[in-house]
């Protein structure tokens, strides 16, 4: 049982917590028995501990600050007196690792931007190996059996599922549906290793070309994303209100921008050309389309096309924007800075202070650096 504390928990109090190199736990001085738990990722978790039937029992009531400390006190109060009267009961309804699954996908995954890439791949090589386990019965070496099938085809793809897996079971211990994680302790397949790819220029000239022999709307959109150096996702569904052709700008929202911050793209000459032959024939408001509904997607085979024409092999679409970045200041020698701005980097070149005065400055400087390299995109080898 925990010691008795002298600790009154206070908001203030609960905010101030800072992760430790290990878990640990803390306990209210004004109800015995309601503590939180602070984990080394910085997770708050409340927690009611006491004895239940003669056994000691810790359950997880909920997350700070999802759950607040006033409610977190009263739900702790409702599990201490049912544990005192020995009417405490662990809910059963979630034993079944299917169950567990779909609740942790409603909960806490639904709202998140990687949803769909992270339940296709538990639907597809986690949920088959474990659907008829019990949770309390998964252990580490199923987990273990599941990730080295995998790592031997994609050791990258292996370790995405891993860190899926643990995700998940960590919100079911979370949720007090386990003790103790069974993906606890398992090491990566392959230690990643951060791209560094730069086109030259002749590889980039060829991607570039080979982008006209494909129709829309790949063509185009691969055109545009290697002029504009933005994200992939982010110009695939980009719409046509978000585009301002006599100003020649585009102004990305917030909610669609992968750091959350809106961001202004200037349209150099090229850009607009494409856009302007693509002025929504079929009255759609998004701009790549096949369905008029949704984005475009399949840029695998679009992928694989260009590079059967290009010729150029190894390499990612994501390359464009680093080969965006290093061409621009070591061969064109424009300010980082400036280029963190065109890429709408959060953190870079500015630190600090400093980049709280130079929020939202050098728009003239950015298109000036798009313009530049338009030109060098388009001219020859």
């Amino acid at each position: 049982m925990p010691t008795r504390s002298s600790i009154r928990f206070t908001d203030a109090y609960i905010k101030s917590l800072k992760p430790a190199l290990i878990r640990y736990e803390l306990y209210d001085a004004n109800l015995a028995g309601f503590g939180i738990r602070v984990s080394p990722s910085g997770a708050k978790s409340w927690m009611a501990f006491s004895r239940n039937m003669g056994r000691k029992t810790r359950v997880t009531l909920g997350r700070y600050p999802q759950m607040s400390l006033g409610i977190g006190r009263q739900r702790a109060m409702n599990t201490l007196m049912e544990m005192a009267d020995g009417e405490f009961q662990r809910s059963t309804k979630l034993q079944l690792f299917e169950h567990a699954l779909e609740d942790w996908y409603k909960k806490d995954q639904a709202q998140n931007k990687s949803f769909l890439q992270v339940r296709h791949a538990m639907e597809l090589h986690v949920r088959p190996r474990l659907k008829d386990f019990k949770l309390s019965n998964i252990e580490k070496r199923d987990i273990i059996k599941i990730i080295d099938r995998i790592a031997v085809r994609t050791p990258t793809q292996a370790n995405r599922i891993l860190a899926f897996t643990k995700r998940f079971f960590s919100w079911c211990v979370s949720r007090d549906l386990l003790a103790i994680s069974p993906a606890n302790g398992i090491a990566k397949a392959k230690t990643e290793v951060s791209r560094d790819r730069v086109l030259s220029k002749y590889e980039l000239t060829a991607i570039y070309n080979a982008t006209f022999k494909m129709p829309y709307p790949f063509g185009p959109l691969l055109r545009i994303l290697t002029l504009t150096g933005q994200r992939l996702n982010e110009v695939a569904g980009s719409s046509w209100a978000e585009i301002d052709l006599d100003a020649a700008k585009w102004e990305l929202p917030r909610d669609r921008s992968k750091n959350k911050t809106s961001h202004v793209v200037h349209l150099s000459n090229p850009v607009l050309n494409e856009l302007h032959g693509l002025i929504n024939p079929a009255k759609h408001d998004l701009i790549f389309t096949t369905t008029g509904n949704s984005p475009v997607s399949g840029f695998s085979k679009a992928k694989k096309k260009l590079d059967e024409i290009s010729g150029v092999k190894d390499w990612r679409l994501h390359d464009l924007r680093r080969t965006f970045a290093t061409i621009a200041t070591e061969t064109l020698g424009y300010e980082p800075v400036v280029v963190d701005r065109v890429l709408n980097h959060v953190s870079g070149s500015v630190n600090g202070i400093a980049a709280v005065y130079q929020k939202g400055q050098y728009l003239d400087k950015r298109k000036i650096v798009l313009d530049a390299w338009a030109g060098y995109v388009q001219s020859p080898s």
